[in-house]
């Protein structure tokens, strides 16, 4: 085969064959990832959308920025579909450039989305009195302006820098964008995206150990002492006690079961992700010689099943959004 980075001299010089051509398998599945991914977002989306206007006071705001990032992910897989089925079919390098950008920017946006609640999530237990500020939607969104900045100039640094758009036709793949620099490219958008996903699990793992230390004090919790007040001061304090008890008991119930919705997240997103991104390291720190396309997509669309599979476990475990769910569905059902 010629160099992956020929350029020919005009578009007739057809010297570059690909033999790679996308098996049909590969493109039903990703066709449908892809749909399944949209269609299944964007229900989603106006659930919880609905749930607000309807409840006010839930805060699910960083429910929608998830349900949109998983949305774009589904959409972003198309034009990478469509320069794999035929992959012999030259494109202008800078129309590959984009498409591969496009997608790549999208399924890291999507991970730091993800990373963004986990530490928002960790903030609010190790701080609970954080949830009851003026300030949280404020400090959310710093948050998540800050992640998107990191995303977006890190992913911009690397295309920009390693496979500028040029004006020649290529065979759309990542080896004609980036040419010798591939591996440099693998390499640092792997570790991104590692790095992220290092942040989420590390941010899991204090949310385990913060909920269980809040369950250990609330076990161990001492009344007052017997000699220290009558038997009426007593009595007026253990009532309040048991009351801030119940109280505490409620709230941590309630954190517990948002936790665990968002440590499934975290599962499903270690699960599905992971793979890809483990497969970029490896070739750009050259522990795996080399990656067919049909691998590569295969882990492409497996990655973007996390995407498909979010809704599913934060409108089923959100009670206010399950409710909302339920009421469309009655409500059409009726009709």
């Amino acid at each position: 085969m010629a160099n992956s980075c020929y350029i020919p001299s005009n578009d007739s010089d057809y010297t570059d064959y690909d033999p790679d051509i996308a098996p049909m398998w590969i493109r039903v599945e990703m066709g449908i990832v892809g749909v399944a991914t949209v269609l299944v977002n964007i229900p989603a989306i106006i659930a919880v959308i609905l749930t607000k206007i309807r409840n006010p006071e839930t805060r699910n705001l960083h429910l929608s920025i998830l349900g949109l990032t998983d949305l774009l992910v589904g959409l972003s897989l198309f034009p990478v579909l469509t320069t794999f089925i035929d992959p012999n079919s030259k494109i202008s390098h800078t129309s590959c450039f984009l498409r591969i950008y496009s997608f790549t920017f999208i399924y890291v946006t999507s991970l730091g989305q993800v990373c963004v609640i986990c530490i928002d999530r960790a903030c609010l237990l190790v701080r609970p009195s954080w949830r009851y500020t003026s300030k949280y939607t404020r400090r959310y969104f710093k948050m998540l302006s800050s992640m998107l900045v990191f995303t977006f100039s890190s992913m911009s640094l690397i295309f920009f820098i390693l496979g500028f758009p040029k004006g020649h036709k290529v065979a759309c793949k990542l080896e004609n964008v980036f040419c010798e620099k591939f591996l440099y490219f693998s390499a640092a958008s792997g570790l991104v995206a590692t790095f992220i996903e290092c942040v989420i699990v590390v941010c899991c793992v204090i949310m385990i150990t913060v909920l269980q230390r809040h369950k250990r004090k609330l076990l161990t919790h001492v009344g007052p002492t017997a000699n220290a007040y009558t038997i009426s001061e007593r009595t007026t304090m253990n009532n309040r006690i048991s009351r801030e008890h119940e109280r505490q008991t409620t709230r941590l119930s309630s954190e517990s079961k948002s936790t665990l919705t968002i440590i499934f997240i975290i599962i499903n997103l270690v699960i599905f992700v992971t793979p890809l991104n483990l497969g970029f390291l490896m070739q750009g720190f050259h522990l795996l010689e080399t990656t067919s396309r049909t691998t590569r997509h295969v882990m492409l669309s497996l990655s973007s099943v996390n995407s498909l599979i979010n809704p599913f476990i934060y409108c089923f475990r959100t009670p206010e959004i399950r409710v909302t769910i339920q009421n469309g569905i009655s409500k059409l059902f009726k009709c």
